[in-house]
């Protein structure tokens, strides 16, 4: 047939229509679109005459050799015969209906509430039923009660689609949750597979540790650019003690952990494999939940995941994360094989003064802010007036006075995860003052010979704690001679312990980096030192030297506020004399309470190691006894020999102070043979040393000599002289 008057059709989409022309019925209309099929010479035809007009799922372009099939059965003909199916169930946002979505428009007149009921426990009934505008496959269903949360199944029942086949009954799942609003650290994130054997494999898991039943659709998820996008599609129940897989390639994951459940959000953003940042929150709240800023040397590479340790326990912290251990390398879905929740309390491992009116107290593990209180910290002797935390272990403390009590008695405090700490004690450490540390042995000239079947020496610096009280040996530094300019090198030596009253404090140079104290080339050098002795802190510097000095040098220690504790410009001329060779002998001091600038007070150590680092000095004298309470010398021992006892103490007390002192002794011919003092400010007491020794060096004979101390008063020119017998002896054998 050939009509009068024919329209061109529009290459680009057009609509064609039919209808009854005596009754002005219509009877089709088909609005195609080039996307539809047909074109290039080819016709686009009707797949199924009984099936719709206005879906271009109906039509497709020809498939017959000349390009049509006119006036004869289409070549795509495939009467539709099949029924529809349900292909899902979403209910709404706020629990009042349910979106039905079948497989293909479905008749209007099959849809009812009668056609639909939810198989349930307590489930509300559906009360209307109709096809959305525009989605002729969408049937939107009314509910008589919002629905509770909770896994559905809803069934349709004799829902036929336009061609009248009809499907008598089909299912679908459906979940629906009333999702409560977390809390910060509510869910965490428990695992991270940044560095996969295959690239694509990468995977976030998220743990709900709370109590609370969430929507994991309501999450968002971003790495370190901040680029959040939804974690999983609206309305993902998320239940207590529950993980989610959050995963970049679906096929690849599959794959690897076929029996694994997960979701695929859109956007994945590829995680560095050097170091990033996995954000959670919550994005109607905008509250955040978690951050864990991962870096590669937490673990966590080369095919394994980086799993935390404890859900409970911090996510900025290292040490609460670790490479997998499992046989795939990783755990999703399930606990992971670090697991090792934290249920001890936290422990105070270390007091000390920081000045005057502050302590600190260090605990073994992050601490809870809010569980710091001024009244959880006591001291025997003051107040806490207040508290702060400093770098997640340390609590600061502000004192009321200066304390001078031996422990800090600890209660209440919480860690991270809410273990509680009932009541502890730990030692309290003061900080050091002049004459509390002072410096006891010295080895600057150490015995370093590959070749002679001995260990290599290394230069140390011992200091000792005189007091019966611990000191802190935090921020503690070494500084030498000062230059015309006045710097000095500095080290810094101290940490964060305290030193037991008559302890040792070690400064050695370890240029292998060897920082614990048996495995130290110190530890080498002197297999008797008892470097790993409570009363001993070793306290290593990773350099080849300390950069002593062989020809004199001056040795300063001072505390963290840079305030000298201790001094000593010593010179290899304190050696003894007639030592064949001092290298590798340390220079020990006889006396600590007598001045560390005197020669006497030095000597040469007689250990066959050739020092006693961390142990009391072979030539050291025993403490004194209490000076003279009257004006007067008291010499201990006396008599004395330098072959036992290596020196003798004198002590002095004065009618007056200050005064300028001369001290000289004389053998029994009343001829002088030694000068200790020459006139030197003193205060009311103090004490010498001699060494049995003339003013050449010399060893003096046995015998009975004088020691003559003469003292002029600075202000009124007054003079006491003081006298005292001492004797020099020799061992019989």
């Amino acid at each position: 047939m050939t009509p009068d008057d024919w329209p061109a059709l529009n290459n680009g989409g057009d609509t064609v229509y039919l209808r009854h022309a005596p009754s002005d019925t219509p009877l089709d209309s088909v609005p195609y679109d080039p996307s539809w099929g047909g074109g290039d010479g080819r016709s686009l035809e009707r797949i199924d005459p009984g099936g719709p007009s206005d879906t271009d799922a109906n039509f497709a372009s020809s498939e017959a050799a000349s390009g049509a099939t006119p006036g004869t059965q289409n070549s795509v003909y495939a009467p539709d015969e099949t029924p529809p199916s349900l292909a899902r169930a979403v209910p709404s946002q706020n629990g009042d209906s349910i979106t039905v979505v079948f497989s293909e428009p479905v008749a209007p007149a099959s849809i009812s509430p009668e056609a639909f009921r939810l198989d349930s426990a307590d489930a509300p009934a559906i009360v209307t039923a109709q096809i959305d505008d525009g989605r002729p496959a969408q049937v939107r269903c009314a509910v008589g009660s919002p629905l509770s949360t909770g896994e559905y199944r809803l069934v349709a029942m004799g829902v036929a689609d336009r061609r009248g086949n009809v499907r008598d009954e089909d299912s679908a799942p459906l979940s629906y949750v009333v999702a409560d609003t977390p809390a910060p650290a509510d869910v965490v994130v428990s695992e991270i597979m940044y560095a996969p054997s295959v690239a694509s494999n990468e995977f976030i898991e998220v743990y709900n540790r709370s109590d609370k039943t969430l929507d994991l659709g309501a999450l968002q998820y971003a790495d370190d650019a901040r680029s959040f996008a939804p974690a999983a599609p609206p309305l993902t129940p998320f239940r207590p003690g529950q993980y989610a897989v959050l995963v970049r390639d679906e096929e690849a994951f599959a794959e690897t952990y076929p029996s694994v459940e997960f979701v695929a959000p859109r956007g994945w953003d590829a995680l560095n494999n050097g170091g990033d940042t996995v954000v959670l929150r919550h994005a109607p709240s905008g509250t955040p939940l978690d951050a864990v800023p991962f870096a590669a040397s937490w673990g966590g590479s080369d095919g394994r995941s980086l799993e935390r340790i404890d859900p409970r326990g911090p996510s900025d912290e290292a040490s609460n994360f670790a490479s997998s251990t499992a046989p795939d390398g990783a755990t999703p879905g399930a606990q992971n094989s670090r697991f090792a929740p934290d249920t001890a309390p936290p422990r105070p491992t270390f007091a000390e003064q920081v000045d005057s009116l502050t302590a600190a107290v260090v605990f073994n593990e992050p601490i809870r802010g809010e569980s710091v209180r001024p009244a959880r910290f006591q001291f025997e002797d003051v107040a806490v007036t207040q508290t702060q935390v400093r770098a997640d272990s340390i609590v600061r403390l502000s004192l009321s006075d200066r304390p001078t009590g031996e422990a800090v008695l600890v209660a209440e405090v919480q860690d991270c995860v809410g273990n509680r700490l009932d009541r502890a004690s730990v030692p309290f450490a003061r900080r050091p003052t002049p004459g509390t540390l002072v410096l006891n042995e010295l080895l600057f000239d150490p015995r370093a010979d590959d070749f002679d079947d001995r260990p290599n020496q290394v230069e140390y610096v011992e200091l000792r704690n005189l007091t019966d009280h611990t000191l802190t040996l935090t921020g503690l530094t070494l500084t030498d001679r000062p230059t015309e300019t006045g710097t000095a090198d500095t080290l810094r030596v101290g940490r964060r312990r305290g030193l037991a009253p008559g302890g040792f404090a070690v400064v050695a140079a370890a240029p292998k980096g060897d920082f614990t104290p048996q495995s130290s080339q110190l530890a080498a050098a002197f297999p008797d030192a008892p470097l790993d002795s409570d009363s001993v802190a070793y306290l290593p510097v990773q350099a080849p030297t300390l950069g002593l000095r062989n020809d004199g040098d001056r040795v300063r220690v001072h505390r963290r506020d840079t305030a000298v504790v201790a001094d000593v410009a010593y010179s290899p001329d304190w050696h003894t004399a007639g030592l064949a060779d001092p290298k590798g002998t340390a220079l020990e001091r006889v006396s600590t309470t007598a001045g560390a600038e005197a020669a006497d007070n030095w000597t040469s150590s007689t250990a066959s190691a050739g020092g006693t680092p961390g142990a009391p000095n072979d030539a050291s004298l025993a403490p004194p006894d209490d000076a003279p309470s009257a004006p007067g010398l008291a010499i201990r021992p006396s008599p004395f020999s330098i072959e036992q006892d290596g020196a003798t103490r004198i002590q002095y007390t004065l009618s007056a102070r200050p005064s300028l002192i001369r001290v000289r002794i004389y053998d029994a011919r009343g001829r002088r043979v030694r000068t200790l003092e020459e006139a030197r400010l003193a205060g009311r007491s103090g004490e010498l040393v001699w060494n049995g020794r003339d003013d050449d060096g010399n060893r003096v004979r046995i015998g009975p000599y004088v020691v003559l101390l003469e003292a002029v008063q600075a202000d009124g020119g007054t003079t006491t002289e003081l006298k005292e017998t001492v004797v020099v002896a020799r061992p019989l054998n």
